[in-house]
Protein backbone atom coordinates (compact mmCIF):
# COMPACT_ATOMS: atom_id res chain seq x y z
CA UNK A 1 0.00 0.00 0.00
CA UNK A 2 2.66 2.13 1.20
CA UNK A 3 5.08 0.94 -2.32
CA UNK A 4 1.98 2.02 -4.34
CA UNK A 5 1.08 5.66 -2.60
CA UNK A 6 4.79 6.35 -3.28
CA UNK A 7 4.63 5.07 -7.21
CA UNK A 8 1.07 7.04 -7.68
CA UNK A 9 3.11 10.38 -6.60
CA UNK A 10 5.85 10.18 -9.07
CA UNK A 11 3.16 10.00 -11.75
CA UNK A 12 2.14 13.52 -10.92
CA UNK A 13 5.40 15.18 -9.94
CA UNK A 14 5.75 16.41 -13.70
CA UNK A 15 2.31 18.44 -12.65
CA UNK A 16 3.83 20.49 -10.12
CA UNK A 17 3.34 24.18 -10.54
CA UNK A 18 6.21 26.59 -12.39
CA UNK A 19 9.15 27.33 -10.50
CA UNK A 20 8.09 31.12 -9.65
CA UNK A 21 5.05 30.04 -8.01
CA UNK A 22 3.99 31.47 -4.58
CA UNK A 23 0.35 30.91 -4.97
CA UNK A 24 -1.35 27.78 -4.05
CA UNK A 25 -3.06 25.72 -6.24
CA UNK A 26 -5.66 23.01 -6.45
CA UNK A 27 -4.03 19.51 -5.52
CA UNK A 28 -5.12 17.02 -8.30
CA UNK A 29 -7.38 14.32 -7.31
CA UNK A 30 -3.94 11.73 -7.19
CA UNK A 31 -2.55 14.29 -4.64
CA UNK A 32 -5.54 14.54 -2.65
CA UNK A 33 -5.63 10.29 -2.70
CA UNK A 34 -1.79 10.39 -1.84
CA UNK A 35 -2.05 12.33 1.20
CA UNK A 36 -5.38 10.82 2.16
CA UNK A 37 -3.78 7.17 1.98
CA UNK A 38 -0.51 8.41 4.08
CA UNK A 39 -2.51 9.88 6.81
CA UNK A 40 -4.53 7.62 7.21
CA UNK A 41 -1.65 5.18 7.60
CA UNK A 42 -0.22 7.19 10.16
CA UNK A 43 -3.46 7.64 12.06
CA UNK A 44 -3.86 3.76 11.42
CA UNK A 45 -0.62 3.16 13.24
CA UNK A 46 -1.03 4.88 16.83
CA UNK A 47 -3.06 2.20 18.12
CA UNK A 48 -0.46 -0.05 17.43
CA UNK A 49 2.69 1.72 17.74
CA UNK A 50 3.98 1.23 14.92
CA UNK A 51 6.85 3.24 14.28
CA UNK A 52 7.74 2.36 10.66
CA UNK A 53 5.18 4.53 9.53
CA UNK A 54 6.04 7.53 11.11
CA UNK A 55 9.76 7.57 10.53
CA UNK A 56 9.39 6.71 6.60
CA UNK A 57 7.47 10.31 5.91
CA UNK A 58 8.80 12.44 8.87
CA UNK A 59 11.49 14.85 8.00
CA UNK A 60 14.36 14.67 10.64
CA UNK A 61 13.55 18.67 11.46
CA UNK A 62 9.80 17.71 11.94
CA UNK A 63 7.95 19.51 15.33
CA UNK A 64 4.78 17.78 16.61
CA UNK A 65 2.84 20.03 18.40
CA UNK A 66 -0.38 18.36 20.84
CA UNK A 67 -3.41 18.80 21.24
CA UNK A 68 -2.29 19.33 25.17
CA UNK A 69 0.22 22.05 23.54
CA UNK A 70 3.17 19.87 24.06
CA UNK A 71 5.70 20.55 21.45
CA UNK A 72 8.19 17.47 20.37
CA UNK A 73 10.81 16.86 18.44
CA UNK A 74 10.85 13.85 15.66
CA UNK A 75 12.68 11.93 18.00
CA UNK A 76 10.86 12.54 21.42
CA UNK A 77 7.52 11.88 19.25
CA UNK A 78 8.71 8.50 18.08
CA UNK A 79 10.03 7.74 21.64
CA UNK A 80 6.39 7.78 23.35
CA UNK A 81 4.48 6.52 20.34
CA UNK A 82 3.80 2.93 21.66
CA UNK A 83 0.48 0.33 21.32
CA UNK A 84 -2.04 0.70 23.71
CA UNK A 85 -2.29 -0.72 26.72
CA UNK A 86 -3.57 -3.70 27.51
CA UNK A 87 -7.79 -3.08 28.07
CA UNK A 88 -8.15 -0.49 25.59
CA UNK A 89 -8.89 -0.20 21.73
CA UNK A 90 -9.36 2.49 19.28
CA UNK A 91 -9.23 3.67 15.89
CA UNK A 92 -9.25 7.00 14.00
CA UNK A 93 -10.84 7.88 10.59
CA UNK A 94 -9.41 10.57 8.64
CA UNK A 95 -12.31 12.57 7.09
CA UNK A 96 -12.98 16.40 5.43
CA UNK A 97 -9.18 16.53 4.01
CA UNK A 98 -8.18 19.73 1.93
CA UNK A 99 -4.99 20.03 0.56
CA UNK A 100 -3.12 23.41 -0.41
CA UNK A 101 -0.30 22.96 -2.87
CA UNK A 102 2.72 25.05 -2.68
CA UNK A 103 5.83 25.13 -5.02
CA UNK A 104 8.11 23.80 -2.45
CA UNK A 105 5.33 22.76 0.30
CA UNK A 106 1.80 21.45 1.01
CA UNK A 107 -0.53 22.02 4.00
CA UNK A 108 -3.13 19.13 4.95
CA UNK A 109 -6.11 19.46 7.27
CA UNK A 110 -8.46 17.08 8.33
CA UNK A 111 -11.20 16.10 10.64
CA UNK A 112 -9.18 13.38 12.95
CA UNK A 113 -12.32 11.22 13.94
CA UNK A 114 -11.63 9.38 17.50
CA UNK A 115 -13.26 6.52 18.96
CA UNK A 116 -11.92 4.62 21.81
CA UNK A 117 -12.39 1.44 24.33
CA UNK A 118 -11.66 2.18 27.71
CA UNK A 119 -12.28 -1.51 29.61
CA UNK A 120 -15.70 -1.65 27.75
CA UNK A 121 -16.90 2.29 27.76
CA UNK A 122 -16.87 3.63 24.44
CA UNK A 123 -15.34 7.10 23.72
CA UNK A 124 -15.32 9.24 20.82
CA UNK A 125 -13.44 12.36 20.37
CA UNK A 126 -12.48 14.90 17.20
CA UNK A 127 -9.47 16.74 16.25
CA UNK A 128 -8.53 19.30 13.86
CA UNK A 129 -5.17 18.03 12.35
CA UNK A 130 -2.89 20.30 10.40
CA UNK A 131 0.41 18.62 8.71
CA UNK A 132 3.11 20.65 6.49
CA UNK A 133 4.95 18.89 4.13
CA UNK A 134 7.86 19.81 2.11
CA UNK A 135 8.40 18.49 -1.14
CA UNK A 136 11.51 16.15 -1.31
CA UNK A 137 10.73 14.95 -5.26
CA UNK A 138 9.37 12.59 -5.98
CA UNK A 139 8.52 11.73 -2.40
CA UNK A 140 6.91 14.51 0.93
CA UNK A 141 8.33 15.07 4.27
CA UNK A 142 6.22 16.00 6.71
CA UNK A 143 8.09 19.36 8.76
CA UNK A 144 5.35 19.81 11.34
CA UNK A 145 2.33 18.52 12.56
CA UNK A 146 -0.51 20.40 15.15
CA UNK A 147 -3.86 19.18 16.70
CA UNK A 148 -6.49 20.55 18.10
CA UNK A 149 -9.39 19.29 20.12
CA UNK A 150 -12.36 19.58 18.90
CA UNK A 151 -15.20 21.08 21.60
CA UNK A 152 -18.13 19.84 22.48
CA UNK A 153 -20.74 19.44 25.30
CA UNK A 154 -19.87 16.84 27.78
CA UNK A 155 -23.31 14.38 28.76
CA UNK A 156 -25.20 15.81 31.46
CA UNK A 157 -24.35 13.67 34.62
CA UNK A 158 -26.99 12.70 37.35
CA UNK A 159 -26.43 14.45 40.26
CA UNK A 160 -27.93 15.70 43.07
CA UNK A 161 -29.93 19.19 42.70
CA UNK A 162 -30.94 20.42 46.03
CA UNK A 163 -28.67 22.96 46.49
CA UNK A 164 -29.12 24.52 43.03
CA UNK A 165 -31.76 27.57 44.43
CA UNK A 166 -28.41 28.90 46.29
CA UNK A 167 -26.58 29.30 42.90
CA UNK A 168 -29.14 31.71 41.69
CA UNK A 169 -28.10 35.37 41.73
CA UNK A 170 -26.14 37.81 39.80
CA UNK A 171 -22.17 37.97 40.05
CA UNK A 172 -19.80 39.79 39.23
CA UNK A 173 -15.82 40.12 37.94
CA UNK A 174 -14.76 43.02 40.98
CA UNK A 175 -14.78 45.64 40.95
CA UNK A 176 -16.56 47.20 38.26
CA UNK A 177 -16.57 44.24 35.45
CA UNK A 178 -18.67 41.91 33.78
CA UNK A 179 -22.43 40.69 35.63
CA UNK A 180 -22.99 37.14 35.13
CA UNK A 181 -26.85 35.58 36.00
CA UNK A 182 -27.55 32.65 37.00
CA UNK A 183 -31.78 31.37 36.66
CA UNK A 184 -33.23 28.26 37.96
CA UNK A 185 -36.06 27.16 35.31
CA UNK A 186 -38.10 23.52 35.31
CA UNK A 187 -35.27 22.31 37.57
CA UNK A 188 -32.34 23.23 35.69
CA UNK A 189 -29.54 25.73 35.69
CA UNK A 190 -28.73 28.28 32.87
CA UNK A 191 -26.13 31.20 33.54
CA UNK A 192 -24.57 34.05 30.70
CA UNK A 193 -23.98 37.51 31.37
CA UNK A 194 -26.61 38.57 29.04
CA UNK A 195 -30.17 37.96 31.14
CA UNK A 196 -31.89 37.36 27.99
CA UNK A 197 -29.53 35.03 26.13
CA UNK A 198 -28.75 32.31 29.07
CA UNK A 199 -27.94 28.83 28.19
CA UNK A 200 -28.15 25.82 30.03
CA UNK A 201 -25.46 24.61 33.02
CA UNK A 202 -24.20 20.80 31.88
CA UNK A 203 -23.91 19.30 35.36
CA UNK A 204 -20.65 17.06 36.07
CA UNK A 205 -21.05 17.23 40.14
CA UNK A 206 -23.54 18.99 42.33
CA UNK A 207 -22.20 22.16 41.91
CA UNK A 208 -19.24 22.00 39.06
CA UNK A 209 -20.65 22.56 35.35
CA UNK A 210 -20.07 23.18 31.69
CA UNK A 211 -21.97 26.50 29.96
CA UNK A 212 -23.76 24.84 27.05
CA UNK A 213 -20.89 25.53 23.88
CA UNK A 214 -18.23 27.09 25.75
CA UNK A 215 -15.12 25.36 26.91
CA UNK A 216 -14.05 25.44 30.47
CA UNK A 217 -15.97 24.67 33.42
CA UNK A 218 -17.99 26.26 36.40
CA UNK A 219 -17.44 25.56 40.09
CA UNK A 220 -20.08 27.17 42.55
CA UNK A 221 -18.06 27.30 45.91
CA UNK A 222 -20.55 27.16 48.47
CA UNK A 223 -19.92 28.36 52.30
CA UNK A 224 -23.03 27.01 54.75
CA UNK A 225 -26.31 28.06 53.23
CA UNK A 226 -24.72 30.50 49.86
CA UNK A 227 -22.94 30.05 46.89
CA UNK A 228 -20.58 33.34 47.29
CA UNK A 229 -18.44 33.19 44.27
CA UNK A 230 -18.05 31.09 41.15
CA UNK A 231 -14.71 30.07 39.84
CA UNK A 232 -14.83 29.62 36.05
CA UNK A 233 -12.19 27.55 34.53
CA UNK A 234 -11.20 29.33 31.51
CA UNK A 235 -8.04 27.41 29.06
CA UNK A 236 -6.90 26.24 33.25
CA UNK A 237 -6.94 29.59 34.83
CA UNK A 238 -9.16 30.29 37.59
CA UNK A 239 -11.78 33.70 36.94
CA UNK A 240 -13.54 34.38 40.02
CA UNK A 241 -16.95 35.80 39.67
CA UNK A 242 -18.51 37.33 42.90
CA UNK A 243 -22.41 37.23 43.76
CA UNK A 244 -23.29 40.72 44.21
CA UNK A 245 -26.86 40.08 43.61
CA UNK A 246 -29.60 37.95 45.71
CA UNK A 247 -30.13 34.09 45.12
CA UNK A 248 -33.79 34.42 44.47
CA UNK A 249 -34.78 32.37 46.94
Amino acid sequence: MWLAALTLLTSFGAAAPDAGAKTSVAASPQMLQWFQTVEQRLMDSIASGDKSVWERIMDPSCVVTSEEGQVMTRQQFLDQLSPLPQGLTGGIAVRDMTVQEFQTFAVVKYLADEWETVFSQKLTTQYRVTDTFRRDSPDWKMVASHSSVVTRDPPPQIVSNTGWPSFVGTYRLLPDGWTFTVELRDGRLYGGRDPTKLRPFIPLTPDAFVLSGSLGEWLFVSPPGEAARIVSIRKFEPLVWTRVGPSGH
